[in-house]
C-alpha cells in the first residue's frame, strides 16, 4: 500500500498517466490495481483540496473533482466484466485529477472561489456566471443518478436571479451564495446516496448473472464425471454468496467468491461473464 500511495503521488505531480501504464496493469493480471490507484488519487486531491481551500473550493476545481471521482465511482461498476470502459474510466479519473494538481501547485494567488470578498475587484456577474455553470454540471450528474432534486434546483436558479438583480449589493450577493451552497451541499449527498445505491443494485445483478453461470458449469462438471464434494462444495458457496448479496454484504461476498472461483479452477472451469 506505501508504494502505492508513492506512485499515485508520483503521478499526480509529473502526470505520468497514459494508455500504456493502463495496459500495463493488465498486464500484470491485476486489474484491480487501477481502481486501488484511482481511489488512492482521489483521496490525495480531497486532502489537497481541503489543506489549500478547505471548504471553499473553487468552481473549476471543484467541476474538475467531481468529474474525476465520478470517473472512480465508474471504474469501480465496470471491473471485472468491461476492461476497456475500465481503462476509459481510470484514464478519465486520473487526468481530472492531475489537472488539479497542476491548477493548485501554479497558482501564485488565492484562486477566486464561490464566495465573494469585499476586497477583491471581481466582476460578480462573471462569478455568478461561472457559479451558474457548476449548478447545470451538479444537475447533468443528479439525472445520471436519478436523484430527486428538481425542487432543489428550481430554487438555486431562483436565487441566481436574484443575485443578478441585486449585483451591487456586495451584502446580499454574499447571503444569497451562502443559501445556494447550502442546497449544493445537500444535493451532493442525495447523489453520493443514488449514486450508491445504484452501486448497489448493480453489484447484486452482477452476482446473480455470474452465479447463474457457475451453476450451469457445475451441472456439466457434473456430467463430465468431476468429484461430487466438490460440487457440492462448489453449490454450498454460491448459496452462501447470495445469502451474503441480499444481506448487502458486499465485501463478504467478494470473499467466499473468491474461493468459489478457486475451486472452480481446480476442477478445471474459469468463470467468465458472456
Amino acid at each position: 500500500m506505501k508504494k502505492l500511495a508513492i506512485f499515485t503521488i508520483i503521478v499526480l505531480i509529473f502526470g505520468t498517466v497514459s494508455p500504456s501504464l493502463v495496459d500495463g496493469a493488465y498486464a500484470q493480471n491485476d486489474p484491480s490495481i487501477l481502481l486501488r490507484i484511482a481511489v488512492q488519487a482521489d483521496k490525495q486531491i480531497v486532502n489537497q483540496l481541503d489543506r489549500v481551500y478547505a471548504d471553499q473550493i473553487p468552481n473549476n476545481l471543484q467541476i474538475l473533482y467531481d468529474k474525476g471521482h465520478g470517473a472512480v465511482s465508474s471504474l469501480d461498476e465496470s471491473l471485472p466484466n468491461d476492461i476497456e470502459k475500465a481503462k476509459q474510466d481510470f484514464l478519465l479519473a486520473m487526468n481530472s485529477f492531475m489537472q488539479i494538481s497542476r491548477i493548485i501547485s501554479q497558482s501564485s494567488e488565492k484562486v477566486v472561489v464561490v464566495v465573494v470578498s469585499d476586497k477583491s475587484n471581481k466582476d460578480l456577474n462573471s462569478e455568478i456566471d461561472r457559479l451558474e455553470k457548476y449548478v447545470k454540471t451538479l444537475e447533468t450528474i443528479s439525472k445520471k443518478y436519478n436523484t430527486d432534486v428538481e425542487s432543489d434546483f428550481i430554487k438555486i436558479y431562483d436565487l441566481i436571479q436574484e443575485l443578478r438583480k441585486q449585483v451591487n449589493d456586495l451584502n446580499e450577493v454574499n447571503l444569497g451564495i451562502k443559501k445556494i451552497k447550502i442546497i449544493l451541499d445537500s444535493i451532493k449527498n442525495d447523489i453520493r446516496e443514488s449514486a450508491l445505491e445504484q452501486r448497489s443494485d448493480f453489484i447484486k445483478r452482477f452476482f446473480d448473472r455470474l452465479l447463474d453461470q457457475v451453476d450451469k458449469q457445475l451441472t456439466k462438471a457434473q456430467d463430465d464425471g468431476i468429484d461430487q464434494t466438490q460440487i457440492d462444495k462448489g453449490h454450498e458457496l454460491i448459496l452462501e454468496i447470495r445469502e451474503l448479496v441480499s444481506k448487502n454484504q458486499i465485501n463478504d461476498a467478494k470473499v467466499i467468491f473468491a474461493e468459489l472461483q478457486g475451486l472452480m479452477e481446480n476442477i478445471g472451469y474459469s468463470i467468465r461473464i458472456t
